[in-house]
């Protein structure tokens, strides 16, 4: 579980590339050479993680963006974030902890 106090960061070993729009994009972990498909809902996270945020806040800015979000909307961003931490394409800091990438 991601903790809200918990700073979420794109990781500097991972490069973006926007598809057509609406489209999602494609993520390219540098060290390993494994590209990540994203749709269009996982184009807009990494977007809006153009800076480090608090996990709330990145909830907070992510649900007016979606007419009728669904009430589990948090867990499912929960699971994605995991996934790209997990496969080295983000970081999360926990308040007083250093950064941690895996």
């Amino acid at each position: 579980m991601i903790a809200p106090d918990t700073v979420v960061r794109r990781s500097p070993r991972a490069a973006f590339h926007q598809l057509a729009e609406g489209q999602g994009g494609v993520l390219l972990h540098v060290d390993t050479g494994a590209y990540h498909g994203l749709n269009r809902v996982g184009a807009l996270i990494w977007e809006t993680l153009e800076r480090p945020m608090p996990f709330s806040a990145l909830l907070d800015d992510l649900r007016p963006r979606f007419t009728d979000p669904p009430p589990g909307i948090a867990g499912e961003i929960q699971v994605f974030l995991e996934d790209l931490k997990t496969r080295g394409l983000i970081e999360f800091e926990s308040e007083g902890k250093k950064l941690q990438a895996d």
